[in-house]
């Protein structure tokens, strides 16, 4: 047979691309447990924040329904071993018996370590004289409960290293919310990521310092728009304490996080996208509402 001219033999086929492995999820990971404020909300619980690494949980805040909060996003509350407190306003510690008391309940076999500014050990220790006959009732009644998942350790901290193992370090950091002579930011030095959480606090050079290109910077914010539009006492608290969307923007712009989370919301009846646009007219790089339950 007599070949037609210029066609050869057909080249085999090229095997078939293999799909991109999926990325690796990240050994450290950050769980919004709550991202509400004081103003009730049913979508979004009291302040409260896990960082969870090769599973260990380090919970930052507790607000009211922390237990629930935790549950909610998949973070044993048992196995939360350590409670990292910003500051001692009640939106961010009234679920501090919950974490003392209801997760031993739930299952805690060893106690709670308990940080935070000074005037935490006292808050701990009305706690624990509030709840007395509870305990007792557990131990000693038909419950046979562990007693050692009941205590309790707290260290006051101001600023400096906080607490260390293996891989892991946090670290205090001083910010700026309003008459609070301590509140507190941690950075949260991980095996494979960096989280800074603000805390609340107006805009803050601290925050700036402690991120620095950190991956995940879990920050509070309101809107301008709203804050604008509210009577002038109002406004002079808020300036004080906290940090608008638009400030937010231009102080991220200089932390430069790889992701910029925003809770403890205070919307002020402007919407969700309003906020955002008030962020990223300053800050070019990711950032998102935070949600209950979404882990980043």
């Amino acid at each position: 047979m007599i070949g037609i001219l210029g066609c050869g033999s057909p080249e085999p086929a090229s095997p078939p691309t293999a799909p991109p492995a999926p990325a690796a999820e990240p050994r450290t990971r950050v769980f919004v447990i709550g991202s509400g404020t004081p103003i009730p909300d049913p979508d979004r619980g009291g302040p409260a924040t896990a960082v969870v690494i090769d599973g260990r949980a380090l919970l930052f805040d507790a607000g009211p329904g922390v237990l629930r909060g935790l549950a909610a996003a998949g973070v044993a509350p048992d196995e939360v071993e350590h409670v990292f407190l910003t500051h001692l306003h009640s939106d961010h510690t009234l679920g501090l018996d919950e974490m003392i008391l209801g997760a031993w309940t739930a299952g805690r076999d060893r106690q709670l370590h308990v940080h935070g500014p000074p005037g935490v050990a006292s808050m701990v220790e009305h706690l624990e004289a509030a709840f007395t006959e509870d305990r007792v009732l557990r131990v000693e009644g038909l419950e046979n409960g562990d007693p050692a998942g009941a205590g309790v350790e707290v260290s006051e901290v101001v600023e400096g290293g906080v607490w260390r193992d293996g891989e892991v370090t946090v670290t205090a950091f001083e910010v700026d919310h309003g008459s609070w002579e301590h509140a507190l930011g941690y950075r949260v030095e991980g095996p494979d990521r960096v989280v800074v959480i603000s805390g609340d606090t107006a805009p803050s050079e601290a925050v700036v310092r402690a991120c620095d290109g950190c991956d995940v910077l879990v920050h509070e914010a309101y809107s301008t728009a709203g804050w604008r539009a509210r009577p002038e006492g109002f406004r002079a608290y808020h300036a004080a304490f906290h940090t608008s969307g638009e400030q937010l923007g231009r102080l991220a712009a200089r932390a430069r996080p790889r992701r910029l989370v925003l809770t403890h919301l205070l919307f002020f009846g402007q919407s969700p996208a309003q906020v955002l646009g008030e962020v990223r007219a300053g800050f070019e790089g990711d950032v998102v509402i935070g949600e209950d339950g979404e882990s980043y």
